[in-house]
């Protein structure tokens, strides 16, 4: 079976992805929550969470201040 690289850009997109939805778990929230607590849209939620590399820093920001994200957490996404 062939092996299947990712660029380092997937394995940044992935990482991010999969601590957004573990922060979202922990909270015990769903992205329509999301949407109220951060003025956003859901579809832009929605978007951002399944496709991290189209976020920008205010909408990220925004998405860890309504998951109450703490600050050493948030550095791993950017790792």
């Amino acid at each position: 079976m062939a092996q299947v690289y990712l660029t380092q850009a997937q394995e940044r997109q992935a990482k991010a992805e999969k601590q957004l939805r573990i922060w979202i778990a922990t909270q015990v929230t769903n992205q329509r929550e999301i949407a109220k607590k951060t003025g956003l849209k859901y579809c832009t939620v929605n978007k951002r969470i399944n496709e991290p590399e189209t976020c920008t820093l205010e909408e990220l920001w925004k998405i860890l201040d309504a998951l109450e994200v703490p600050p050493e957490e948030r550095a791993k996404i950017l790792l």
